[in-house]
């Protein structure tokens, strides 16, 4: 990996790796101790969704502190909030006091914390590395989360029957804490920021007028929402693919998972390893139709073996397109509004994809789970087409001359 060479992007990584195995044993033991605490699908769902609501809203605004403030310090002060916030529900756990009231508002204010640094992490890859490296360190980044998702439920789900969720959680309260100490080690290439009071409405008056009158940043968020509403919201349709029409269960559910890690994982490292940032808007191009391939198989498929394909080429696309687009905005967008423009981009995402796990819900309840897939492969492969039609727009020209 090229990127690794860059003693401060390996800082970088390493805190990410801590953060994202400590965050997903988090969100299993979080799960798994809702549903103990209320035996109840929805009460899990609102413990669950209160944390994602906190994400959205907090992330649409935090942009516009991360271009105020220093970044690494964002990072940092956010994670010792964090692992102070972990080493309070690992107390309340251990003496068994722990209601889903209290579960609902620390996963409301930890929410709020990861909402608050996305924006500045994201942000800050541009600080470690130098800018012909960023494709790789995007993409790799996303190999790390991806490859934390496959260990980190991994080592819950053999923790929690032995210890308790209480383990779980003071390991994220480590870890996040790690993390802010790791980063404190970077050496920052710009950390001086603009002196004077934060008017913090008129600067994000300020980042949406330049978000959006950028031809490539606004046609690349409006993809990024399409997509995430039409194409990735196929997730929730994992557990009845795999109960209902490959007739297994949570084993064969857990290879379809463990698939699409697979996918992102590969798609990851061919990302990391690419040489320059030319021709990305192809590479995402080219994702959209892979997604729609993979709807395809697997709406035809029942068979396991089949279906495993299907959903990992899902998962290889699905890393390009993220990975080349949120390079293709950091390459575009001025340092001065980079914090603002990727909050728009994490705010689009996580918007999209909750509502369009609904839509996706309620039509597989109406026509039935195959064919639903089906109508997701034939939008993704209409996206890919609308993309094609705008590559003049994501021009390497235009991208270059822009940064």
């Amino acid at each position: 990996m090229r990127v690794l060479h860059y003693k401060d992007y390996r800082f970088f990584i390493t805190g990410q790796a801590l953060s994202n195995i400590g965050n997903m044993m988090h969100q299993v033991a979080v799960g798994w101790l809702a549903y103990e605490l209320t035996d109840s699908t929805t009460l899990l769902g609102i413990v669950i969704f209160s944390n994602q609501l906190a994400v959205f809203l907090t992330g649409l605004f935090s942009g516009v502190i991360a271009d105020h403030f220093r970044k690494k310090r964002l990072v940092q002060y956010a994670h010792v909030g964090i692992g102070a916030f972990a080493f309070l529900l690992t107390a309340l756990t251990w003496w068994g006091v722990t209601t889903v009231g209290i579960l609902i508002g620390i996963q409301w204010v930890l929410g709020v914390l990861k909402g608050l640094e996305m924006p500045s992490r994201q942000a800050f890859v541009n600080d470690v590395v130098p800018q012909e490296k960023l494709t790789n360190a995007i993409a790799f980044n996303s190999t790390v989360f991806n490859t934390a998702r496959v260990i980190g439920p991994a080592i819950a789900g053999a923790v929690i029957p032995l210890v308790g969720e209480e383990l779980c959680f003071l390991i994220y309260g480590i870890a996040s804490i790690a993390t802010s100490w790791v980063f404190q080690l970077i050496r920052e290439k710009n950390p001086a920021k603009p002196a004077g009071k934060l008017n913090f409405w008129r600067e994000f008056q300020d980042g949406a007028r330049y978000t959006f009158r950028m031809p490539p940043i606004k046609a690349s968020l409006v993809f990024v929402a399409a997509f995430s509403f039409l194409g990735v919201s196929y997730m929730v349709l994992l557990p009845p693919l795999a109960g209902e029409v490959l007739l297994g269960g949570p084993l064969v559910y857990g290879y379809l998972n463990s698939a699409r890690g697979l996918g992102a994982i590969i798609g990851g490292i061919y990302m990391a390893n690419r040489k320059s940032a030319e021709g990305i808007p192809y590479l995402v191009m080219i994702a959209l139709l892979l997604v729609s391939i993979g709807l395809f198989i697997a709406s035809i498929s029942k068979v396991l073996a089949v279906s495993i394909v299907a959903i990992t080429i899902i998962g290889f696309g699905r890393v390009w397109f993220f990975s080349g687009t949120n390079t293709m905005l950091q390459t575009i967008s001025a340092i001065d509004k980079r914090g603002r423009v990727l909050s728009f981009y994490i705010t689009t995402f996580n918007g999209s994809i909750t509502l369009g796990g609904v839509l996706v819900g309620a039509l597989a309840d109406a026509i039935g789970l195959l064919p639903t897939l089906m109508v997701q492969s034939v939008a993704c492969f209409v996206l890919c087409g609308l993309y094609a039609s705008q590559l003049r727009v994501f021009a390497v020209r235009k991208l270059t001359s822009q940064s």
